[in-house]
């Protein structure tokens, strides 16, 4: 089970946007009096270049175009500030070996309430709730995932494995609201600039098996996109699992059932997958 790596890309304090078919430069905050003292060295240079004697007129028309596109670059670049939002973090201690498999049961005759149930099946009933206590801190303590605060996610790497994901919706509405909040207090503090927003959280994934008596496969076959399922924990108890009943179950609405060349750079589990594995 990895908790996935924090990696800031320089894309995210200085890029370039195309705005109106012309490029406009994004540049971070941190970064501003850098900027206004380039666009000082540019002026200074545009006006040395027009004392210097070119060979040809065409040349210092040239040289003095240049320059003044480049300083209009630089000075019309567009300014960002960053905030960060952090989602809710286990306060305990992630053990791979805590997480044994990925547990299945389905009712012989489904109903109303009869519903499928999917779940993560630990060696011990400690750590299990702590797991799932996590789980529903991103549900906001509630029954029910309409919203898919808790993602869900089973990812195929090839014919004989898959990876497991779950972590905390970037989109769950708490998120939204923070950022506007903070938006609205520093709207004139922050006139003129862009607000970036950030979200950090934790991308839980183990890879299983996929092999022929694969329980995954029965779920997927039987698990009706209109209907919810049961997100329950499970005791891997003498290599079989069991429900933890006195732990209550989320009602969950949404799972993704993917191969990995199928996914696209918008999914949290496309970029998670490109890191190189270690160990």
């Amino acid at each position: 089970m990895k908790a996935g790596d924090l990696r800031v890309s320089l894309r995210s304090l200085i890029s370039v946007r195309w705005k109106s078919h012309l490029p406009r430069l994004v540049i971070h905050e941190k970064f501003e009096k850098r900027a206004k003292w380039i666009v000082r060295f540019l002026t200074a240079a545009a006006i040395l270049g027009s004392v210097i004697a070119f060979p040809a007129w065409y040349l210092s028309l040239s040289f003095a175009a240049f320059m003044f596109l480049i300083e209009q670059f630089v000075e019309r670049c567009i300014f960002q500030y960053t905030t960060i939002y952090v989602q809710p973090m286990p306060d305990f201690a992630l053990k791979t070996e805590e997480w044994k498999a990925m547990a299945f049961d389905f009712p012989q005759e489904p109903g109303p309430t009869l519903l499928n149930v999917v779940g993560c099946a630990f060696a011990t009933r400690e750590y299990a709730h702590k797991f799932f206590a996590l789980l529903r801190d991103w549900n906001y303590d509630q029954k029910e995932d309409q919203d898919n605060n808790i993602c869900l996610s089973f990812i195929l790497e090839d014919e004989s494995q898959y990876v497991t994901f779950l972590y905390a919706n970037p989109r769950r509405h708490t998120v939204k609201e923070s950022f506007d909040a903070i938006e609205e207090a520093r709207k004139l503090e922050k006139y003129g600039k862009e607000h970036q927003r950030l979200v950090i959280h934790m991308l839980l994934g183990k890879s299983f098996p996929f092999g022929p008596d694969a329980m995954l496969k029965v779920f997927v076959q039987k698990q009706p996109e209109d209907r919810p399922f049961w997100l329950q924990p499970f005791l891997f108890h003498d290599g079989k699992p069991e429900l933890i009943y006195d732990e209550d179950p989320i009602l969950k609405h949404h799972f993704k059932f993917k191969c990995k060349k199928d996914l696209t750079p918008s999914e949290w589990e496309y970029h998670f997958l490109k890191i190189p594995r270690r160990g």
